[in-house]
């Protein structure tokens, strides 16, 4: 016996989402374009609300994501107590491999996605096929995302630190050399002190001094390497690149310094970020990225399931 509720079926797009809505026997009753805006979602939840007042029905929602554009439709459907569902992609693949059709398109994954809510507690092939997303709390959320935020900075540094250390063992290795890190703070600040790359070697001692985290060792290291300070041709069209990187790197710094700042007092509310800051081994930050990432236990039906 079909279970008595209209099910919707959303194809995610990057700029539009094809979305179907069927009754509970799973015919369709419209299909339908909308945008990624505003005007787009209120066309959406004005289509099933007259749907569900028409039928007497409860509805509930599954969706193909795609990138990250499910966002922030996801979350108005969640706003809104539908019952909403992810397409486990992978399945939905092997399904249509057993029951192939037409090329791949959007009406036709939506009424696949039909399909399967309707087929999802009767079909073996079909289980497992729609996962119930469950209501993440409120401060997983924000840390899910100033953590991925956070994490996309760091890889972004090391880009930049990289390409800074190539950039500088190709116009003025010696000055790398009186460093063990091209990251660090000291000589970050060095770098981006002037405008011009190579009037870092005319700096006197008293200038040296006074760039935040050069003391008398430091400073003697640079005196040591000005004595023999020589740069390649490159330098002029290197340079600013250079100390345009150096700053980046020092801007990147204080976003991830910003941000850890911002985590904390949200990670101290989660419980999930309590519970996994409790393990040894686990510092601040990996238990608030695991508590974002995770969002809530819920998910899972097992320990197994969340090693998975």
């Amino acid at each position: 016996m079909a279970d008595p509720r209209i099910r919707v079926g959303v194809d995610v797009g990057s700029a539009s989402h094809h979305v179907g809505i069927a009754c509970p026997e799973g015919n369709i009753l419209e299909e339908f374009d909308i945008s990624h805006d505003q005007e787009g979602f209120g066309d959406f939840f004005d289509r099933i609300e007259r749907q569900r007042e028409t039928l007497g029905l409860p509805v509930s929602v599954a969706m193909e994501s795609y990138n990250g554009h499910v966002r922030p439709l996801d979350q108005m459907v969640l706003d809104r107590e539908y019952p909403l569902y992810n397409v486990n992609n992978l399945k939905l693949a092997r399904f249509r491999e057993m029951f192939p059709g037409a090329a791949k398109n959007d009406p036709l994954d939506t009424r696949n996605i039909l399909k399967m809510s309707y087929l999802n507690d009767q079909l073996l092939i079909a289980r497992g096929v729609l996962q119930l997303v469950p209501n993440v709390p409120e401060e997983n959320k924000k840390l899910k995302r100033l953590s991925r935020r956070r994490r996309h900075l760091v890889d972004e540094k090391v880009r930049v630190e990289n390409r800074l250390k190539s950039d500088l063992s190709a116009v003025c290795p010696e000055l790398s050399s009186i460093t063990c890190s091209v990251d660090n703070l000291w000589f970050l600040r060095f770098i981006s002190s002037r405008k011009d790359l190579m009037k870092l070697a005319g700096m006197r001692q008293d200038s040296l001094l006074s760039i935040p985290g050069v003391g008398k060792r430091y400073a003697g290291a640079i005196q040591e390497w000005q004595k023999q300070a020589k740069f390649s041709a490159e330098v002029t069209y290197v340079g600013p690149m250079i100390i345009a990187d150096a700053k980046r790197l020092l801007e990147i710094r204080e976003q991830v310094a910003d941000l850890d700042k911002a985590m904390e007092p949200i990670a101290e509310k989660s419980d999930l970020a309590r519970l996994t800051g409790s393990i040894p081994g686990f510092g601040k930050t990996t238990s608030t990225v695991l508590a974002g990432e995770i969002g809530t236990m819920d998910r899972f039906d097992s320990e197994a399931s969340l090693a998975l």
